[in-house]
């Protein structure tokens, strides 16, 4: 089979593979498309232990069943899945207790987090777990399952701590994964969605997909503009979707008393703050690491018209021409949003497929 192998950052070579065959309990899934996710971008950007190479990246995928191992019955040859990348023991606390999203014991598809390196999606077959997949309706086309993991997320942002419908919710960063919590936070009902970033485009695309009010970050203070809105209460919950360190104490000071500050963009340095701007106005910090099962209320939403994902979707690129749609997002300024590998060239000729 035909594979795109991670050599370290920059490098990337598509690779002639063994076809893999299903053990017991797996399935082998014929992947259609597998869209590239910001930790993969960061891993060709710089080196990191969470990947490993030699390695295939990619954890956002869909694909067609091709062959069950033995003891796999709720799959069936055929059939239309997206997957969820843990691959976990199911037998410690965290499993038992509903977190199986941070097992200790887990393999995570596409990078070297966990027990051991686990080989992802930029392939043409892959073989899963079957409680890893997760069935797509007919109303789903697979190139829209390529999303439902970074959906997923953002559904787990958009409820996580006192979600209530009808709140005013801010959000850091209209990326991928800010852009993908305003759908989620629209199709649960939340009130006024105030967001900032310092991309113009990003910003016209979050009023498009629902966002109420923006703030260009190099202009305006987001407090100021969501205590503005609020008669000067401010954001029922902040949610942090970009990893720029300013963004904490932006989130602190645009959260009302008694707020929730939910941290999903990965800050990987140190933030100065003092803490008694929390403890004293009693404030909850809240992380929102991955997803658990809201990857199937991120299907039912998108299946039921909720959430519409096309606008999202920049450009298509063939696995073959993998590295180019990864040069392309390493591009600074560049304009993508999504971007997703069509393995077996379906889309050729489409508006937005690249190469």
């Amino acid at each position: 089979m035909k594979t795109l192998v991670y050599h370290g950052p920059g490098k990337l070579e598509i690779e002639e593979w063994d076809l893999p065959e299903p053990k017991a309990g797996e399935v082998r899934l014929k992947l259609q498309y597998a869209a590239i996710c910001g930790s993969d971008l960061g891993a060709y950007k710089n080196a990191s232990d969470r990947f490993r190479p030699p390695l295939i990246l990619g954890h956002e995928a869909s694909g067609i069943v091709d062959q069950l191992g033995e003891g796999v019955k709720e799959l069936r040859v055929g059939q239309h899945v997206c997957c969820n990348p843990p691959i976990y023991c199911g037998t410690c606390w965290y499993c038992t207790h509903g977190h199986y999203n941070i097992c200790p014991n887990r393999l995570s598809l596409g990078n070297s987090v966990g027990v051991a390196a686990c080989n992802g999606t930029f392939a043409e077959y892959i073989c899963l777990p079957e409680y890893t997949l997760v069935p797509l309706p007919d109303t789903v086309s697979l190139l829209h399952g390529s999303l439902m993991e970074p959906l997923a997320v953002g559904y787990h942002a958009a409820q996580n701590g006192s979600f209530t419908p009808g709140e005013t919710t801010a959000v850091i960063g209209t990326g991928p994964i800010g852009l993908l919590t305003i759908l989620s936070l629209r199709a649960l009902g939340a009130g006024k969605i105030v967001c900032s970033d310092t991309s113009v485009a990003r910003l016209d695309m979050a009023r498009q997909l629902g966002a109420d009010i923006t703030v260009d970050a190099r202009e305006d203070d987001l407090a100021q503009v969501v205590k503005e809105a609020t008669d000067g209460l401010g954001a029922d919950r902040t949610i942090i979707c970009t990893d720029a360190v300013p963004a904490f104490q932006q989130a602190i000071r645009a959260t009302r008393n008694c707020g929730d500050v939910v941290l999903v963009g990965m800050i990987q340095k140190k933030v100065d703050f003092c803490p008694m701007d929390i403890f004293g106005r009693d404030i909850n910090i809240i992380s929102s690491y991955t997803f658990t099962d809201e990857i199937f209320e991120a299907v039912d939403a998108v299946a039921g018209g909720k959430i519409q994902l096309d606008p999202l979707i920049s450009s298509i690129y063939s696995l073959e021409h993998g590295k180019d749609a990864f040069d392309a997002l390493a591009t600074p300024g560049n304009p993508e949003l999504k971007v997703s590998l069509d393995v077996w060239e379906q889309m050729k000729g489409e508006e937005k497929w690249v190469r």
